[in-house]
């Protein structure tokens, strides 16, 4: 498992001139969601090609789901934030 903390250099300043310290911070990923579909009719044929798929984000925006929030959660309906290290997924519901 990788460590997600990056180096931060803080500077305070005292009577004396300038004193450095450093600390870590955990950052996490943070990403767009953009959820695609194929669509099939009654016979199972594709619609224009097996291939193809659809662009429905805009549609099923309001129905994404995170499995576990603890791990990620979602901003604005579209946008996905680690919170902690783990595993999860998105899911339309």
């Amino acid at each position: 498992m990788t460590d997600n903390r990056v180096r931060v250099r803080t500077a305070t300043a005292d009577q004396n001139g300038t004193t450095e310290s450093d600390c870590s911070n955990l950052l996490f990923q943070s990403s767009l969601v953009d959820v695609y579909a194929r669509f099939v009719d009654d016979s199972g044929s594709y619609l224009l090609h097996r291939k193809a798929q659809f662009l429905v984000t805009d549609v099923v925006r309001s129905l994404l789901q995170v499995a576990d929030e603890t791990v990620a959660r979602l901003r604005d309906d579209y946008v996905i934030d680690g919170v902690k290290p783990g595993q999860t997924s998105v899911q339309v519901v």
